[in-house]
């Protein structure tokens, strides 16, 4: 593009050059020859019209310099952004490094098996005022590109009023206070306790970490609680915590 509006620039000042030259040529010739007078005027009107062209050719010429100008400010442009392009493509490359360096250290950290075998690595409950509160860690060893789909359930053992008993524990957000007395607080019942089995749900390729809160019935007392890890009601793994 500056090569072509160069070359522009360069045919205009040729011309206007080349221009200029024969109408002084012409002028010194019509001078000497017979007439004059009505010569020199056929000059000024020739200056004239020499002057208007160069009036011209000088805002054209300062046109072309203009978009030349325009042209330089938009290559300066694209370099810029193409340099903050190759720094942001740099740091990418950089954070991208960093993850799989993470992962390879967290693959590590994968429990040996069989390849899709589900592991409790960490279970922790403690006895609060009604309920229990649970952080479990599960863990899947080897790489799978499958996510597992399960759930977790907690069956606790103890005595309700002085007599062994034993419970399918549910979030303690599930528990209803009242019974439902119309078809309106059974459908709110319902969502409740949807929304509350949502947290005992899993999804996941490697790890997941769970956390929540167990309902106690009223008068049981538990002494301990199994945790199982369930897909499609099939007990995968289980482990029994004593409180």
């Amino acid at each position: 593009m500056f090569a072509t509006v160069r070359a522009t620039l360069v045919v205009w000042i040729a011309a206007a050059l080349l221009l200029v030259g024969v109408g002084a040529l012409v002028g010194v010739f019509i001078a000497q020859r017979p007439g004059a007078e009505s010569a020199m005027l056929a000059l000024r009107s020739d200056r004239a019209a020499q002057a208007l062209i160069r009036s011209e050719f000088d805002a054209q010429l300062q046109s072309v310099q203009s978009r030349l100008q325009e042209s330089e400010s938009d290559v300066l442009m694209e370099r810029a952004v193409r340099v903050e392009l190759e720094k942001s493509l740099a740091r990418a490359q950089t954070e991208l490094g960093q993850l799989k360096d993470s992962l390879a250290f967290y693959e590590q950290l994968l429990p040996p098996g069989p390849k899709g075998e589900i592991a409790l690595r960490a279970v922790d409950l403690e006895l609060e005022d009604g309920a229990i509160a649970y952080r479990i860690l599960l863990m899947r060893s080897g790489k799978s590109g499958e996510r597992f789909a399960g759930n977790l359930q907690f069956t606790a053992t103890g005595l309700e009023h002085g007599a062994p008993a034993t419970f399918i524990l549910q979030p303690l957000q599930s528990s209803v206070g009242e019974s439902a007395s119309s078809s309106a607080d059974t459908r709110l019942a319902e969502d409740r306790s949807d929304r509350a089995m949502q947290t005992l749900r899993l999804e996941f390729e490697q790890f997941q970490r769970s956390q929540g809160l167990l309902a106690l019935p009223e008068g049981f007392k538990p002494e301990s609680v199994t945790v199982q890890v369930l897909e499609e009601g099939i007990i995968l793994v289980s482990r029994r915590v004593d409180l």
